[in-house]
């Protein structure tokens, strides 16, 4: 149920992006990077990667 809406990132000047958002401690969390072409991106630093049963792998974030 990935929403495309629910955090998207600003523009820094830098010509980096960034998002915040509060994430309980102690779990795992799958994200992964939509585009504006519609286009999906991993995070290539991530600290693992999840099989998504669609197309690949989502990054993982363990907090």
């Amino acid at each position: 149920a990935w929403d495309a809406q629910a955090m998207p990132m600003n523009a820094l000047k830098s010509g980096e992006f960034t998002s915040v958002l509060e994430l309980d401690s102690g779990q795992e969390y799958q994200f992964r990077y939509v585009y504006d072409d519609g286009s999906w991106e991993n995070d290539w630093e991530a600290d693992g990667y999840a099989a998504n049963g669609l197309d690949g792998e989502n990054s993982i974030v363990r907090v």
